[in-house]
């Protein structure tokens, strides 16, 4: 049969129509510089384009088709592990049951894998596409091979840079809270050598105890790098929320006289809070929170509020201070480890990072809004009142 040509005495058959829509499809699928490959039910390779020859280290196509998928592309001698269709059963005439149609633009499925190439590990994505036929069956799918290796090398690269940046960041931040202590205990120790033979025995006294509170500092800086790197599964017993709480109060007090001086504290709470808890994490957790107060207060006047109430089967307490309020702009990272936002070089970002650990660990919840000037931390922990872990 012959189909004429608008040009005279030219003249084409269908078949080299044919021919030429495969060829143009051919040099299209060739352009595509990622291997693409249609596999048929029996894991078959139907056909592939020229990236697939440089995957394969194969020259021609024909060395490709009719070859299974698994031997040619991985070298494996069964189904690979890793095949969305290792269950796959012949009988079944069609791939239906693994893909989802109602899915939209493309049902698509995908595996991450790490393959060996010229002796190298490579980091390879695969992607699976059905074609349909006219009767809504799957009857083969294209697979498309992506090298991700550079871009999983990049991302691992920026996770270095970044942890480098804030490992910076902690040690900055350490070296300076300690050395405020370190610089308190130092003069404090010359200015009793200086002064010993003519001190008053009170004086004496009120020197070590400077020094006592320069060194609980410092104690409490290290701990918390320690909570950070080691934590450990609490330990529960009965004991008072709110002995809990005064008592970080009056810890936060003692370590920081100047910062809460013009502070006024309003703690309320309608009830007896007796439960199982780790009383020693649990008090970490407050005076985390008043020290992050105190220290946005910068020596300004203000007050810190807390609240505690029942809620059902838990505890809620919500610690209120109108220390200048929290920027929306950072307001989702001030639980990530080594975050900051006070100035460079001081904190060392882990004090919200090990609360938020601490409250995860009693199987609770912590939040955080601010408007305004106002900074309201919400935490909320199960009443335990039978001991049920240990």
């Amino acid at each position: 049969m012959l189909q004429q040509n608008s040009s005279p005495g030219v003249q084409l058959t269908f078949s080299s129509l044919a021919d030429e829509k495969i060829k143009e499809l051919q040099a299209i699928i060739d352009g595509i510089t990622e291997p693409l490959i249609l596999i048929d039910q029996n894991f078959d390779i139907k056909r592939v384009n020229q990236a697939t020859l440089n995957f394969t280290g194969e020259t021609a196509y024909k060395d490709l088709t009719k070859q299974k998928c698994y031997t040619k592309l991985y070298g494996r001698e069964n189904i690979c592990p890793y095949c969305p269709f290792l269950n796959y059963k012949v009988e079944q005439s069609d791939y239906s049951d693994f893909f989802d149609l109602n899915s939209f633009p493309v049902p698509e499925l995908k595996r991450e894998v790490l393959f060996k190439f010229d002796g190298k590990n490579q980091n390879l994505n695969l992607s699976f596409f059905p074609l349909i036929s006219k009767d809504g069956k799957i009857y083969s799918f294209v697979e498309k091979v992506s090298n991700i290796t550079k871009i999983k090398e990049k991302e691992e690269e920026n996770l270095r840079m970044r942890n480098l940046a804030s490992l910076g960041i902690m040690i900055s931040g350490v070296a300076h809270e300690l050395n405020n202590p370190l610089t308190g205990i130092s003069l404090t120790v010359q200015n009793l050598v200086n002064n010993l033979s003519h001190f008053a025995p009170e004086l004496i006294l009120n020197r070590l105890d400077l020094i006592q509170k320069d060194l609980a500092r410092a104690a409490l800086i290290v701990s918390d790098i320690i909570s950070f790197a080691k934590p450990e599964r609490s330990k529960y017993t009965l004991a008072d929320l709110v002995e809990v709480i005064y008592k970080a109060k009056e810890t936060v007090q003692r370590l920081y006289p100047d910062l809460s001086k013009n502070v006024t504290w309003d703690i309320n709470a309608d009830d007896e809070f007796i439960f199982y808890f780790n009383p020693f994490k649990i008090e970490r957790l407050f005076l985390n929170l008043f020290r992050n107060s105190l220290q946005a207060f910068d020596y300004a006047k203000g007050y810190i509020r807390v609240d505690v109430k029942k809620k059902k089967n838990s505890t809620v307490v919500t610690i209120e201070d109108n220390a200048g309020g929290i920027p929306d702009v950072v307001l989702d990272k001030i639980f990530d480890p080594f975050f900051s936002n006070r100035k460079e070089g001081t904190g060392t970002g882990l004090g919200l990072s090990i609360c938020h650990s601490i409250v995860k660990d009693h199987n609770g919840k912590i939040n955080v809004k601010s408007t305004d000037d106002r900074t309201k931390f919400s935490i909320s922990i199960p009443t335990i009142k039978s001991q049920t872990r240990k």
